[in-house]
């Protein structure tokens, strides 16, 4: 995940730096937006105390991800958001009758948020989201306890923040932290992304 975070943010300095000349002037924004960003996923797992067999992969934690969202600003500080997110793969050792087993899976989300914003200057702003999402993880792992399953599907409270910069009149750059909790019964999940919104 540190890896992922250190790519997000040496892009969102990139693109600023590239593109941030052409920052336009302070008008009002079009309140209908849609966006679309990329980066690294990180999954809390149950823990598992079965050790790598030799010559095995090793378990894996984080993913690329890639989300898409559109949403509604009902006014300058406050609206609404829906969004879709693929978190990428994720596996973990496990063992069934004291034989070694490997699971793995895919996760992906849907969630809906009311979402807060906060203008700094004419180009930059804050933002927040607090919502609820709709997780599921497919999977290998159906022979396994229920207690030690990484697939599934739940529902709960997501909740996410970021920042974004205006680089042309309706188009910022993004980025963006989203925690999605529980993505099945036994695990959790979140995206650090950067990516484009485009409001018309």
């Amino acid at each position: 995940m540190k890896t992922h975070a250190c790519i997000a943010f040496s892009a969102l300095l990139l693109g600023t730096a590239s593109m941030g000349v052409h920052a336009a002037a302070p008008e009002q924004d079009t309140p209908l937006y849609i966006g679309a960003a990329m980066g690294g996923s990180s999954f809390s797992l149950p823990s598992s105390h079965t050790p790598v067999p030799s010559g095995g992969e090793k378990n894996d934690k984080s993913g690329t991800a890639f989300k898409v969202y559109g949403g509604y600003r009902l006014t300058e500080h406050f609206g609404v958001e829906g969004g879709y997110a693929r978190l990428g793969r994720v596996s973990q050792w496990t063992s069934v009758n004291g034989v070694a087993a490997r699971q793995s899976g895919s996760g992906q989300v849907f969630y809906g948020a009311a979402t807060g914003r906060l203008p700094i200057g004419e180009a930059f702003a804050l933002n927040g989201r607090l919502g609820v999402a709709h997780g599921k993880v497919s999977g290998n792992d159906t022979l396994l306890p229920p207690d030690r399953r990484i697939a599934g599907s739940a529902t709960g409270v997501m909740a996410g923040f970021g920042a974004e910069y205006k680089v042309y009149q309706n188009v910022a750059l993004t980025a963006d932290f989203d925690y999605f909790g529980k993505l099945s019964k036994q695990t959790k999940g979140g995206v650090l992304t950067v990516g484009l919104r485009a409001n018309f």
